[in-house]
């Protein structure tokens, strides 16, 4: 028998049914946050992460937990903020599916963490539970980031990115393109490179349905000069912290999002080995900012590579920043159907006004639609 058979045979089948179990998992969590990312609010685990990443104290205490939800979304069967009635009582979600839920999210998808010391014992006094209860802690108020990149190979590398200073915007956003896709037949993804004489109405119409929703929706991009970086990757890393940092500043120096807040943020997946480190070190490094620059008042409450196209918020940030590429980098005759939805765009989201405002810092250029 050869050295290869043998290898074969002594293989460990407990170790492949692990492995097994772990890609599981991982696509599993996946799928999870890619619904989360949505402002899906359909499922009792989405529904159960919406409360754990707006109300901190709730990572903590299932009791807290399962009186939040019950707020939020059982309150039709409450007689007020703290009080149910016996026969209610039946038709509330169950604590037992509220903290399975809730156990699932913190120990296999690692999110949503509670404290270090409830970790090791999750064990708290009735009084202290009694007592969170009646204080109804107010929530984190929220900022969701949805971000894309462009220009490896052009004169000038693009971040865009849009921000969701409300967070059931995200969840209302996907409704109003739904119903629209409905109303017009219109089926197709929103991409910018699939911008055509075609369709080109339609896409003027995404525009028009985005501005409604202008007083807390944001769009932000910054920009530098490819020419002299060696290390691209790394680059649009830099940059989209950067972007981070200052646009949180302005929301909150401008009044519109002020501190504190619990941001989240989506990435769009490049490649599985570079997105799990630019994702641990843009996460380690806010945690950082927060405390040096905003008093601990900025909880980054997570920080994800997406891989999935088909996530609306994903589609307008691939929009915003196929507009700016097409702008910085590509010769326009102002004729091509790219190039007219790109002005229009723009001119509502990204240029020049009143609304919009422009930083240089050293050689790059953010740019904000306020």
């Amino acid at each position: 028998m050869s050295n290869h058979d043998l290898d074969g045979v002594n293989e460990n089948p407990e170790k492949k049914q692990e492995l097994s179990k772990e890609e599981k998992l991982a696509k599993e969590k996946a799928k999870f946050l890619e619904k989360f990312a949505a402002g899906d609010t359909n499922h009792l685990q989405t529904k159960v992460a919406w409360v754990l990443n707006r109300y901190p104290s709730a990572r903590d205490s299932d009791v807290t937990l399962q009186v939040q939800y019950w707020r939020t979304f059982n309150r039709e069967l409450l007689s007020g903020p703290n009080t149910v009635t016996l026969e209610n009582l039946y038709k509330l979600t169950r604590l037992t599916d509220i903290a399975r839920a809730r156990a699932k999210i913190q120990n296999e998808y690692h999110l949503f963490q509670a404290s270090e010391g409830v970790r090791k014992r999750r064990v708290i006094k009735e009084g202290e539970e009694r007592e969170r209860q009646i204080d109804n802690p107010p929530p984190i108020q929220t900022l969701t980031v949805y971000s894309d990149e462009s220009g490896k190979t052009e004169n000038f590398l693009i971040v865009g990115s849009v921000w969701f200073l409300i967070g059931d915007d995200v969840h209302n956003v996907d409704d109003a393109l739904n119903e629209w896709r409905e109303r017009t037949g219109f089926k197709e993804e929103l991409h910018f490179t699939k911008i055509n004489d075609r369709n080109i109405d339609r896409y003027m119409e995404v525009i028009n349905i985005l501005d409604t929703f202008a007083a807390t929706i944001s769009f932000r991009a910054i920009t530098i000069e490819r020419r002299g970086h060696g290390d691209i990757p790394r680059v649009l890393d830099d940059l989209l912290l950067h972007l981070i940092v200052r646009g949180v500043r302005h929301e909150h120096e401008s009044g519109r999002a002020p501190l504190p807040r619990s941001i989240s943020i989506f990435k769009d997946a490049e490649e599985e080995a570079r997105d799990k480190l630019s994702v641990a070190n843009l996460e380690l490094t806010l945690k950082n900012v927060s405390k040096a620059q905003f008093n601990n008042q900025l909880h980054v409450s997570l920080v994800y590579a997406i891989d999935s196209k088909t996530l609306i918020p994903i589609q307008l940030a691939d929009l915003f920043i196929g507009s700016l590429n097409r702008t910085l980098n590509v010769a326009q005759n102002g004729t091509h159907a790219k190039d007219r939805f790109a002005a229009a765009f723009l001119a509502r989201f990204g240029g020049e006004g009143e609304q919009q405002r422009y930083e240089q810092g050293g050689d790059m250029t953010v740019i904000d639609r306020v």
